[in-house]
């Protein structure tokens, strides 16, 4: 989902829905930004980050990314169980069909 929020995603989900664009967007929410963690572990092994454990810039609280298509009236969905992910896919799937953009938020476990 780190990688998620350094796209366009505003401009892209606009494009999107005045240009009649249907996309499927699953956002794999590990609520993480880890190359911030690769790149302080690659560029100081031995630092203080390693020592403590601290790693300022990974944790990413929100936003919910089921909700960011709301503004355009685009469908999400949030999936938080495993159980659930194959309906969920399937719903989002018929709404791509039907000419929208869907947005679906799969929580991943850490």
């Amino acid at each position: 989902d780190g990688s998620f929020l350094y796209n366009p995603v505003v401009q892209a989900l606009g494009a999107s829905k005045a240009n009649d664009l249907p996309i499927l967007i699953i956002v794999f929410n590990n609520g993480q930004y880890r190359a911030m963690q690769t790149g302080h572990l690659h560029h100081y092994p031995d630092g203080v980050a390693q020592e403590v454990q601290m790693w300022h810039g990974v944790t990413i609280d929100g936003p919910d990314y089921g909700d960011l298509g709301k503004p355009f009236g685009l469908p999400g969905q949030k999936v938080e169980r495993a159980a659930e992910l194959p309906e969920a896919i399937r719903k989002a799937i018929r709404q791509v069909e039907d000419g929208n953009t869907a947005i679906l938020n799969v929580v991943l476990s850490r």
